[in-house]
């Protein structure tokens, strides 16, 4: 199982809350330098989906390597 597809797995399982709990964190996360927090909340549907149609992507081979967006995470964020 990949590490998506294990993050899906969780995200299926968890209830309703604390799935907006994580969306806030990773929003928080996302956003905090830029100082433009997205105010709508997706529902546990609409990340499910989200998460599928990327998963489909990575299968289709529409994917980026792990050290191209390691890199241009350092540049972005100066890490």
């Amino acid at each position: 199982m990949s590490t998506l597809e294990y993050t899906v797995s969780m995200l299926e399982a968890m209830p309703e809350e604390k799935l907006k709990e994580v969306q806030s964190y990773i929003q928080y996360i996302a956003f905090r330098d830029a100082g433009n927090v997205l105010t709508e909340m997706l529902t546990e549907e609409e990340i499910v989906e989200q998460l599928t149609k990327s998963m489909e992507k990575s299968d289709m081979g529409a994917t980026t390597a792990a050290s191209v967006v390691s890199q241009k995470m350092r540049e972005k964020y100066a890490v």
